[in-house]
């Protein structure tokens, strides 16, 4: 009761009544009158922001803000929050419910505070009347330059109103920043770091070092590769990722093959605003190209993005028409003629009238971290905390500040994480080796991200065990999701992909040539990051091979098709319209769990439906042969649950081709 009382008695000014003047040569609602409600944007720490209300001129004598509260109260004290000039409130008059004013203070220029912070006014006793307003009176001649003023709180309790910085929860101050070192690091800046999603490979941006491809005042892309726990030395991507111009990776894909890079590459070296992909073959990087992104504009002098784990939806950072002012964040989604659709400003609970830039979206694609100097911090630039909160991506949790053990009165920027969420990247000039450095630190369980599974793994022929390039497709057996599509090179590398604990999904490979082949990959029960592999064996086309169709799946003890099967049976169809002369077996099998003859007849049953379900695609069904085995033919013991479900299976063979 206590706290709820309390909570009630503090109240922080929830509109605009009226004001004499607002700075307006700002974009969007920077300095506005507006800015004054709400809790305050600077203190504790105390500057000039555009999260504040600034008179129209400087030194311009009497100006006033009138602003109202959303629960009348009898009160005790009142709180102004003044972030810069303070010094020049000369009167505050309050307001009843009926409008009747009541000069509360009057300050003399001798005894008014002068250095940023919380100016409170206690009165001698509770109001008898409700406060329903306050009007703030300035004489803005006395302090010279620019006065701003952030919040204004009104209060029943003796308690002194703070102004406080929204932390994140237990997240300990004790916490070490690591250098990543003289491998990583130099005398000159290295910034800007993004973090594979295996945590193997680090990104990040030099500049004016003498190895970029231009000597002195120049950015360029490099990378450092992690060996058992050490990092190697770094490495300049080279052309056509760098070139004389300024250069700086944003992002890279989890499996290490595509990567967003600041502005948009010309053919003749010249660079403009705007982002470009640039995509990793046998060959090496290919010329970036532009990612077209539909009404892109942006005024400010620093851009950011970064693309979801999906490859579906990219989060910006930028000035337009539409931002509540400096750099906001931004959403845009991928449409499916390859461009992306025109950026929606992701809303207030994210983005201040001051800058936020530098985002950064986790893996389990509910966790942004970003760089803001909107919000109450420790210095210049802090780095904060948001999780999603619904799919229109535009409502967000209150941002939480990563404490002191990240943020320092510095410029603390460029957050990235792995997907096991270990450790947290970012660049920061405190105890560097020269400029900006990279470092690294322990991120603590309460602003970790939810819990991803890295999948990774190969296909292989199944006759000669050596890899071929194919189509890997992962699908969410919950269908709540579109499919995603992996062109797999082993030249290259692995396949690798980031997915959802406690899903289950479909693993398929494809290959002109081959019988597709898949397993279902069940994370049902996982609850902690976990890196697992697996290997598709594809079958050729060929008279005789048999595969079994791991993806099918039934209604328990039925022969009822569970949607997740239909991708499968989808790509068995179209095989058997391309290879028009093709005839096939469809085997089913069951465990021994039951009567004999009712499991016979179950597989006979689940094969034949199998078969009607391709008919409906156009396969005659004269080219379809089936036979239910029931559990005549185990693949192994029917001694635990996890070896019974190897023998429910269904199983494809050809018969001619």
């Amino acid at each position: 009761m206590a706290l709820w009382a309390s909570a009630q008695n503090e109240q922080w000014a929830s509109k605009i009544v009226g004001v004499s003047s607002e700075y307006t040569a700002g974009n969007g609602q920077q300095y506005r009158a507006v800015q004054v409600l709400g809790k305050p944007n600077k203190l504790p720490q105390g500057e000039t922001g555009a999260s504040a209300w600034r008179p129209e001129q400087p030194d311009n004598g009497v100006e006033w803000i009138k602003v109202g509260f959303e629960t009348p109260l009898s009160i005790r004290q009142i709180a102004i929050a003044e972030n810069f000039g303070a010094g020049c409130i000369t009167t505050i008059f309050a307001y009843d419910s009926q409008n009747k004013e009541y000069n509360i203070y009057t300050s003399k220029p001798e005894t008014t505070q002068r250095n940023a912070g919380m100016l409170r006014v206690w009165l001698p006793k509770l109001t008898e009347y409700k406060v329903a307003s306050l009007k703030i009176v300035l004489d803005t001649k006395r302090v010279k330059n620019w006065n701003e003023i952030d919040a204004i709180a009104i209060s029943a309790s003796e308690t002194p109103i703070e102004a406080s910085i929204n932390l994140a929860k237990n997240v300990p101050k004790e916490l070490k920043k690591e250098n990543l070192g003289a491998n990583v690091n130099s005398k000159a800046n290295e910034v800007a770091p993004v973090i594979s999603p295996d945590g193997k490979t680090i990104y990040f941006t030099r500049f004016d070092h003498p190895e970029n491809l231009k000597n002195s005042e120049d950015y360029d892309v490099w990378f450092a590769e992690e060996k058992d726990g050490v990092w190697q030395k770094a490495r300049n991507m080279g052309t056509p990722v760098n070139n004389i111009r300024e250069n700086s990776i944003c992002y890279i894909s989890p499996d290490d093959r595509t990567a967003l890079l600041m502005n948009i590459y010309r053919p003749d070296g010249t660079l403009s605003k705007g982002v470009s992909v640039s995509r990793k073959n046998r060959n090496g990087w290919t010329f970036p190209q532009e990612v077209r992104l539909q009404s892109y504009v942006n005024e400010h002098p620093f851009s950011g993005f970064y693309i979801s784990p999906n490859g579906k939806v990219m989060v910006l950072s930028l000035q337009d028409a539409n931002t509540k002012g400096g750099a906001d964040l931004y959403v845009s989604f991928l449409q499916t003629n390859g461009t992306w659709s025109a950026p929606t400003n992701m809303g207030a609970s994210i983005n201040t009238a001051d800058d936020e830039f530098t985002p950064f979206l986790a893996t389990d694609n509910k966790s942004l971290y970003f760089t803001s100097n909107g919000r109450s911090g420790y210095g210049e630039m802090d780095i904060y905390v948001s999780r999603r909160l619904d799919d229109s991506w535009t409502q967000w949790s209150e941002p939480e500040n990563l404490g002191p053990a990240f943020n320092t009165s510095d410029y603390e920027a460029h957050f990235t994480i792995p997907a096991s969420g270990a450790y947290a990247y970012f660049c920061s000039s405190e105890n560097s080796l020269g400029e900006f450095d990279i470092f690294r630190i322990k991120l603590p369980e309460s602003v970790r991200p939810i819990p991803t599974v890295m999948l990774q793994g190969g296909v292989i022929d199944q006759k000669t065990k050596q890899a071929v390039a194919a189509e890997v497709i992962v699908e969410d057996l919950d269908q709540k999701q579109p499919p995603q599509r992996i062109d797999y090179d082993p030249a290259v590398g692995d396949f690798k992909i980031v997915l959802d604990t406690q899903k289950q999904y479909g693993l398929t490979a494809q290959r002109k040539g081959y019988q597709a082949a898949g397993t279902i990959v069940d994370l049902t029960k996982e609850k902690q990051y976990r890196e697992i592999r697996r290997e598709i064996a594809l079958t050729p086309i060929e008279i005789g091979q048999k595969v079994t169709l791991n993806t099918i799946r039934f209604a328990q003890s039925k022969f009822d098709l569970l949607p997740s099967s239909l991708p499968e049976l989808d790509r068995i169809a179209q095989m058997m319209t391309e290879n028009s002369s093709m005839e096939i077996l469809l085997e089913g099998h069951t465990d021994n769990v039951g009567d004999f003859e009712a499991n016979v007849q179950l597989s006979k049953d689940r094969v034949e439906e199998v078969k009607r379900y391709l008919t409906t695609k156009n396969i005659n069904a004269a080219r379809i042969q089936t036979k239910g085995y029931g559990p005549t033919r185990p693949v192994a013991p029917n001694t635990s649950e996890e070896s019974r479900k190897q023998n429910r299976r269904v199983e494809f063979s050809i018969l001619k081709i």
